[in-house]
């Protein structure tokens, strides 16, 4: 049986959780005891707690990484703890050559498991297909970063328009398995506005929470209807509260109600 592809996954969680909520799951050591083991049993409590909230998860590789071998054994645990029906998104921002992007897609699609990744554009093209060739996986490009600095070299005029409008098009190029979509950060809803009215691929929407987004600016900029197009990811805020649960809760009635009010 042919797996369904990682946007329809997410527009099914989406609608079955009424929620477009993604719970990043970036285990801080200094917050958390016990290494990795401790990182996995954290992790999996907020899964249990958060899962009837959110459509996707989003571990950053960093953050088990950090752990050593062990921690890729805990993540690797930990995904097989995730319900089924609730796609996983790894946060890994990958860039290089053709055959490196070969070798780490063989790593997050196959040893992973991963239903869908973030990457890097700056090396172009040839770079991406690496991904984007494997049509029933998710690609989510880095367009307009949450970050403070984001405006030093994605804000940069190229032939009359931004760059990061410019990787915006280079993205749209490549769908043709309708896979791909955008990072676009909460913390700049103007910009989500500019990338949305540029293409009607999904997005990706980062900073909402401990980097103080703008969650109604930039959901309302996002949205187009489609239960993909707007994927708020929250993590520290979530990952830390005293109930996980309730604070998934709340964050998902808030995305809802800006979205009844469109």
């Amino acid at each position: 049986m042919a797996r369904a592809s990682y946007f329809a996954r997410l527009r099914e969680a989406a609608r079955a959780n009424r929620t477009h909520l993604c719970v990043g799951l970036d285990p801080d050591p200094d917050r958390i005891e016990g290494g990795a083991f401790g990182a996995l049993r954290h992790c999996a409590e907020v899964v249990r707690r958060t899962a009837d909230h959110v459509c996707c998860y989003k571990p950053n590789s960093a953050f088990w990484e950090q752990y050593g071998p062990d921690g890729w054994k805990a993540l690797l645990e930990l995904k097989e703890q995730i319900p089924a029906e609730i796609p996983v998104l790894f946060d890994a921002k990958r860039s290089d050559m053709g055959n490196t992007m070969a070798a780490y897609a063989r790593a997050v699609y196959g040893t992973l498991d991963m239903d869908a990744v973030t990457l890097q554009a700056y090396q172009g093209s040839d770079s991406l297909r690496e991904f984007t060739k494997f049509a029933d996986r998710g690609v989510y490009v880095v367009c307009r970063s949450s970050n403070p600095g984001a405006a030093d070299l994605q804000h940069l005029d190229v032939e009359g328009k931004p760059l990061y409008i410019r990787v915006c098009e280079l993205a749209e190029r490549l769908n043709d398995a309708g896979n791909i979509g955008l990072v676009v950060g909460a913390t700049a809803p103007e910009q989500v506005a500019e990338v949305r009215a540029a293409t009607s691929m999904p997005f990706l929407l980062p900073g909402i929470g401990a980097q103080g987004g703008d969650l109604e600016g930039s959901v309302r900029a996002a949205w187009n209807g489609d239960e993909a197009s707007c994927l708020v990811s929250v993590s520290r805020s979530v990952l830390y509260a005293a109930d996980p649960g309730a604070e998934a809760r709340a964050v998902k009635a808030a995305i809802n109600s800006v979205l009844a009010a469109v």
